[in-house]
This record gives C-alpha cells, structure tokens and sequence, in this order.
C-alpha cells in the first residue's frame, strides 16, 4: 500500500514538472518572439535594444551585436559626435533590394531647416564618407547608450526567427497546449477514479450498515416475541 502511494506521489511530482516546463516554454516564446521584430528591434524588460545589421560602425560595434538604445531622449539634447538610431533604408544583403530597417551612425552635424525641424548629418565610423542623405527627426529612435553586446544580436535574430517560423510554433506553442491538455485529461481521469472510488466504498458501507440495522432490528424483534411467549406460558 505505501508503494503504492509513493508511486502515485512520484507520478504527480512529474505531472507537476512537466507542467511548469510547458508553461516556461510558452512563456519564452511569448517573451522573444511576441517583443521583438522582424527590422532588429527587440524590447527586453522594458529596454530598447537593436541588432547591428552593418559593420558599417566597426571597431564601435559590428555586425551581430546588440546594442541598447535610450528612446525616451530629448532632441534638442542630442550632440555631434552621438550615434543615434534612425529608421532608414538600406541594401543590407548586397542583392539591389533596399529595405526599412534600423540603423546607427554617429552624428556628424546638425541643422534646423526653416520648418524648425533637426537634421542630422551621420556617419559610421568604419565609413569613409558620411551618408549621403541627412536624417529628418522624425526617423530617428532612439540615442546609443554607449552599451553593447558582443554577437548576441545575431543570436536573438536567429531565435526568433526559429520562434516565428512554423517548426517553431510547433515545438513551443502546439506541443506544449497538448502536452497541457492531456495533462488536464490526466488529471480530471484521476480525480474522477477517485470520486468513483470514495463513492463505491461510501454505498458498501451504507448497505453494510443497513444490513446491520436490518439484522438488529429482527433481532429485537425476535427477542420481544420471546419474550411475549414467555410471558404466556408462565400464565
């Protein structure tokens, strides 16, 4: 019997186990995949933080590196010799087709056009020439915090890449909500098993006490005739 009841404690501790691993891998994937984008921008806790797309700020940071960005700044604030991130659009892979992504420069110059609006003149640092087209403050995001990551960008890109594809949907999303279900299943079989139980065993008492009572109650009722005849043949 206390093997048994081992055994059953032991399957619950596992049952248990499994269901907290089902529930960290759904919140994985809803943490990286759910907050982060396809252009490199990722929020972790709250923080802004971009994958490089470039070497063109080399030695600063290269490409794969994950970089965090202040977006709460004030523009009038903002310096040469700052590197900001602004929305832009670059022929990243080299194959002629130019898409919106982020990029970082560091600014070179600035000039408030008659509009009253900032433009900023940037430039990499690994670049000979500065950018060809200034930034108009409405593209620009954010201001380098000077805090970098060594290749973790790629690394994150790479996940939630994996995360966003249909393998990944799967493995983090589809396995787990079954995995859960027949966790539940289990769960509502076993209490159910029990119920039946507890109540198979509740009527073999009820009937044995009512067979008792049964007994008892002829059994009183045989002594009372006893003893009425009894009582009748003494007279």
């Amino acid at each position: 019997m206390k093997k048994k009841q081992r055994s059953s404690k032991r399957k619950i501790k596992v049952i248990n186990i499994i269901f907290w691993v089902v529930l960290g891998l759904v919140a994985i994937y809803s943490v990286i995949a759910l907050t982060s984008s396809d252009d490199g921008a990722t929020t972790i806790f709250g923080r802004s933080a971009f994958t490089v797309q470039t070497d063109s700020m080399a030695p600063t940071f290269e490409k794969g590196d994950l970089i965090y960005v202040e977006t709460d700044f004030v523009l009038d604030e903002i310096q040469i010799g700052d590197v900001i991130t602004y929305q832009t659009t670059i022929d990243v892979d080299g194959d002629g087709t130019v898409e919106w992504i982020y990029n970082s420069h560091r600014v070179i110059d600035i000039l408030e056009d008659v509009n009253g609006y900032f433009r900023f003149y940037t430039q990499g640092d690994n670049n000979l020439l500065a950018d060809v087209e200034p930034i108009h403050e409405s593209f620009v995001v954010g201001v380098w915090t000077e805090k970098a990551i060594k290749n973790l960008g790629g690394i994150i890109d790479g996940l939630v890449s994996f995360l966003k594809s249909g393998t990944g949907f799967f493995i983090f999303i589809v396995i787990p909500c079954f995995a859960f279900l027949i966790y539940e299943i289990i769960r509502f079989v076993g209490i159910m098993t029990e119920y039946k139980t507890q109540q198979i065993l509740g009527d073999r008492v009820k009937l044995q006490e009512e067979a008792l009572a049964l007994a008892k109650a002829q059994l009183e009722e045989e002594a009372k005739l006893e003893a009425l005849e009894k009582e009748k043949n003494d007279n």
